[in-house]
This record gives structure tokens, C-alpha cells and sequence, in this order.
């Protein structure tokens, strides 16, 4: 609004100056600066009824801590987008925090771009993000146009993850437990499971022929039987977090997951167990993929969780189940390994700490 005032005060200085001085060529400039304003708004209507837009969100933070909110737009019109403007809006579902993040850019004739925003700092859990308008401005800001959006997702973000030192040997990667998934290349002993089927050679066991496929073929051939892979460690989160401050909670949550992840990377399938304050008993969660991680997180604000004696509570309810290592982190910020202390973290200097501390299973 300030910018069209400006204008147009301008442009009558100029017309005002053509007649006094009675000069053609300040009426010409002058008619030329009158005509430009109708034009500017009709280039910018014919832009903004032709964007499409899509809103995205990572709720993964980059290096540097920060999510991304992003907004992209495709000018399907023929003519350049001079300056885009939205605002997207954050909200924290269960503390109903709020953050707002400014998206800036512009967009040439039939072309597709980013805008991009930062923010850091959000914290774990479930959060809303909305973007519901789209301002497209001319060139020389004189007018908006308003592009209603209604754009809505929601994502649970995950807590940072940091650089460490966990080493899983292959003892404890192949230990043998019971479970009904197999590892993909290793074989095993496992009768109930063929990894694959080839040629007799020497050394092989006689129990390992596969006498039926062998008479078909008329040449010995061998079943590899499958190796089961059960998770091998248990990672015992032995805190009473309903009680816990935001900053020494958001870094129990990111040391759980820089461990989880490395062990994950490392092909160490594991449990994350937890006390249930609600039924008294031990919960866990299989850890096999990042997608089983994912979906920890997501159920994770759930929890009502408490502390007990792991160790023992562990083997009274799941009674014959044999594990290759245990991790315990407190809310004490003590991180443990098979009873042994391995660091007491400083929220501070987490990710100096986690890098530091050797985590050797």
C-alpha cells in the first residue's frame, strides 16, 4: 500500500510538472507511469490463478539441528512470478506451542521452484504445520495478490541424532536366539528355513542334501539352511519422563536415538524396553529397521513410562530368552553397558560425549 502511494504521488508530480513546464516529454513519461499501474495488475492476476502449490516438512533435523519447511511452487502462467511470500504456521499438539517460519522467492514463466524455510529447536513429538495463503507481488510492489492455499500436514519430529562410537561385533550381531526372521545372506542352522539352494561341495554335511531336488537333477545339490537374526541387545530406557525438565528430556529422547540408529546402520537388530507406570510391566519394541524406529517415535508420546530394576524384571517376564548385551540410559544421564558405566552426559556437551564414549558390544 505504502509503494502504490508513492506511485501514484509520482506519477502526478510528473503529470503536474508536464503541464506547468508544458513539456511533451513529461506527459509522455507521465501517461506511460499511469498506464503501467493497470498493466502490473492484471500480469499479476493472470500469475497467481495459475500457481500450484504442495507443502512439505522433514522431520528429520539436518546437521546443523535445523527442520525444513518447504513450499513448493509451479507457475504454470507465461508470464515471471517478481517476489512469492507465504508463512507457514507450526503447532505443537500436545503443549499447543506455536512457530511461525517466512518462505521468500520467485518464480520464472512455466517454472517450478522451492521456497525454503529453517527452524530449530522444535522439539520431539507430534506437530500440526499449516500454509494458507500465497502472496504473488509485482515488480515494483505496488499489489498482492492473495492465492488461497489450505495447505495442512502433520509429522511426528524425531530427536536429533549425533556422531558416536557404538561398535557391535559379529558375535553379538549373530548371536543365537530364536526368531522368525532370517539374515539375507548369512546361512545357518536353521531346518525350518532354506536361504538357498546349489551344488554339492566338499565338506558339505550329508544331512544338509536335499535328496529329493538331487534325484530330479541327477547331481547332489545343497539346502543353506537360514540363520535367525532376534534382536540381541536390549537397551533398557530407565527413566520416569512425565517428571523430567524439557532440556534433559529432549537429550534422553537424542541419545536414544543416535545409540538406536547406530546400532541399526551396524545391522544390530535390538529391543528398546521401557516400565509401564499404568500396567507395572515391561514393554519393548523390536528394532530392525528404520522403519521400526520410525514407528517407536511415533507411538513414543504415549507413554506413561516409569523405573525399575531391568535387569531382573527382564528375566522374570520374558523367562529363557537370552540376550548378547544390555544398555541402560537414566534419567540420571548415566549411559551403562553390561553393567558397567560408561559416561554420565552433560546436556551441554552431548554431542562432544556420545562422539568421546566408546560403546563396544
Amino acid at each position: 500500500m505504502r509503494n502504490l502511494l508513492l506511485y501514484m504521488v509520482g506519477t502526478g508530480g510528473v503529470i503536474y510538472l508536464a503541464v506547468l513546464y508544458n513539456s511533451r516529454g513529461l506527459l509522455a513519461l507521465g501517461a506511460v507511469l499511469f498506464l503501467l499501474s493497470p498493466m502490473f495488475l492484471y500480469a499479476l492476476q493472470h500469475v497467481g490463478q495459475r500457481m500450484e502449490c504442495a507443502l512439505y516438512f522433514s522431520p528429520v533435523p539436518n546437521k546443523a539441528g535445523k527442520y525444513q519447511v518447504c513450499l513448493e511452487v509451479e507457475n504454470q502462467s507465461t508470464l515471471p512470478a517478481p517476489h512469492l511470500y507465504a508463512k507457514a504456521l507450526l503447532k505443537q499438539a500436545a503443549t499447543g506451542r506455536t512457530c511461525k517460519v517466512r518462505l521468500h522467492g520467485k518464480a520464472g514463466a512455466g517454472q517450478a521452484v522451492r521456497l525454503e524455510g529453517e527452524v530449530e529447536r522444535l522439539g520431539f513429538g507430534l506437530w500440526q504445520i499449516e500454509c494458507n495463503s500465497l502472496y504473488c507481488y509485482d515488480w515494483l510492489g505496488l499489489y498482492r495478490f492473495r492465492k488461497r492455499l489450505g495447505e495442512r500436514q502433520q509429522a511426528t519430529l524425531f530427536p536429533s541424532c549425533y556422531e558416536t562410537t557404538v561398535k557391535a561385533g559379529v558375535r553379538t550381531r549373530l548371536f543365537t536366539s530364536d526368531s522368525d526372521v532370517y539374515h539375507p545372506q548369512i546361512g545357518g542352522d536353521d531346518p525350518t528355513e532354506i536361504l538357498k539352494l546349489r551344488e554339492y561341495q566338499k565338506g558339505d554335511r550329508p544331512s544338509h542334501i536335499h535328496w529329493k531336488l538331487s534325484a530330479k537333477s541327477g547331481s547332489l545339490t545343497v539346502a543353506e539352511m537360514g540363520l535367525p537374526i532376534g534382536c540381541n541387545v536390549v537397551f533398557f530406557l530407565d527413566a520416569e519422563t512425565e517428571k523430567m525438565d524439557k532440556i534433559p528430556l529432549d537429550v534422553f529422547w537424542e541419545v536414544c536415538n543416535t545409540v538406536s540408529q547406530e546400532m541399526l546402520r551396524q545391522e544390530c537388530a535390538h529391543y528398546l524396553v521401557w516400565y509401564g507406570k499404568k500396567d507395572q510391566r515391561l514393554h519393548r519394541k523390536a528394532i530392525r529397521s528404520l522403519e521400526d524406529l520410525m514407528g517407536f517415535w511415533e507411538e513414543a508420546l504415549g507413554f506413561s513410562m516409569g523405573r525399575c530394576d531391568f535387569t531382573e524384571a527382564y528375566g522374570s517376564q520374558f523367562k529363557g530368552e537370552a540376550y548378547a548385551s544390555e544398555i541402560s540410559w537414566s534419567q540420571e544421564m548415566e549411559l551403562s553397558c553390561n553393567g558397567k558405566l560408561l559416561t554420565k552426559v552433560t546436556p551441554a556437551d552431548v554431542e562432544k560425549q556420545l562422539l568421546e564414549t566408546e560403546l563396544v558390544l
